[in-house]
């Protein structure tokens, strides 16, 4: 134990590190408490477009058990389940006070699509993740680490990145699983996902409530809510059919009420970060085996709306946008 931890106690001198460690200043997590909305596509095609547009390095993690970023980007099942070098072993217990011994960037990969940004990189999931609660719940009940020093690990982790790659993009799972909470901690940014629906926006006053919670050294900024799945009506440019409507009027009203104050200097009324369309060419391209991705693909006009490509565009230059609002603020 350091002196200071004789003094304070190291569960304190942990807390004061937590408060004091600064944190990748492009780091964003991807969430929802409902699965199933589109995380892991916003996640990915985000990754791809702010890659494109800025020309900038992006790194994508996958900490959700299901693994489907890894396997969107072209990775196969025995990747992401026979490997050491997936995000399971990388914030296993013993690691959690080895930052200084443990070699980040071996873990970090190339997307297996070809036609991928050349400056991005992904750490891997594993189907095995959501077994890291029960070895991190060991861990504590016998006092060998404390959660404070998962999400210390986290941050000093992501920060490591911060020389070599300006963004990095969390996809998280629809829980919350120890590391979950940790990487909320550790990002500077995060993007809830739902679809405008009457059952997904019922997950997000959870998720809103569990933000809040968060001690506020540590909370993250909201960069403003994502509509994934959109039903457009036909003809009318920023269309919806009535049911969405009506959701995204119950979404905005939940999300307007848990904003603190600097999120609603930046996001003022208008809280929506983005929207994609529910349209084959995104299905495809997240889970068609062999499918590459196509950016001439997104680009085709439907109806008077605007394209899938020009979406993804707005919604990665809103991203920067906001980012640089946050960071004047601050």
């Amino acid at each position: 134990m350091t002196k200071l931890g004789e003094v304070l106690g190291e569960k304190a001198v942990v807390g004061l590190q937590n408060m004091t460690a600064p944190r990748h200043p492009g780091s964003i997590a991807v969430i929802n408490y409902k699965g199933g909305v589109g995380k892991t596509t916003i996640s990915c095609l985000l990754g791809y477009y702010l890659a494109e547009e800025t020309k900038k390095k992006v790194l994508l993690l996958d900490i959700d058990p299901q693994c489907s970023l890894s396997l969107a980007l072209g990775f196969n099942p025995d990747e992401v389940s026979k490997t050491e070098l997936t995000i399971f072993n990388l914030v296993v217990p013993d690691r959690w006070t080895r930052v200084t011994k443990t070699d980040f960037d071996k873990y970090v990969f190339p997307p297996k699509d070809s036609l991928a940004p050349k400056n991005m990189g992904i750490i891997r999931g594993a189907f095995d993740i959501d077994m890291l609660d029960i070895e991190i719940a060991k861990t504590l009940v016998k006092g060998e680490q404390q959660v404070e020093h998962l999400h210390l690990y986290c941050k000093q982790m992501l920060r490591h990145f911060e020389d070599e790659y300006e963004y990095i993009i969390v996809d998280c799972p629809p829980n919350k699983m120890f590391l979950t909470q940790a990487m909320l901690r550790a990002c500077a940014y995060y993007i809830p996902v739902t679809i405008p629906d009457r059952i997904s926006v019922y997950g997000m006053p959870r998720l809103l409530r569990w933000v809040r919670e968060i001690e506020p050294s540590s909370k993250p900024k909201m960069l403003g809510y994502v509509l994934n799945a959109l039903n457009r009506s036909g003809g009318h440019p920023a269309g919806k059919v009535i049911s969405q409507q009506a959701a995204e009027r119950r979404l905005v009203r939940d999300i307007a009420a848990s904003m603190d104050a600097d999120e609603r200097s930046v996001l003022k009324d208008e809280p929506k970060l983005g929207e994609l369309p529910r349209l084959d060419v995104i299905a495809r391209f997240l889970s068609e085996e062999g499918y590459k991705w196509s950016r001439m693909e997104f680009k085709k006009e439907t109806s008077m709306q605007k394209t899938v490509d020009q979406c993804l565009v707005d919604l990665a230059e809103r991203v920067i946008e906001r980012m640089e609002a946050y960071r004047a603020k601050a």
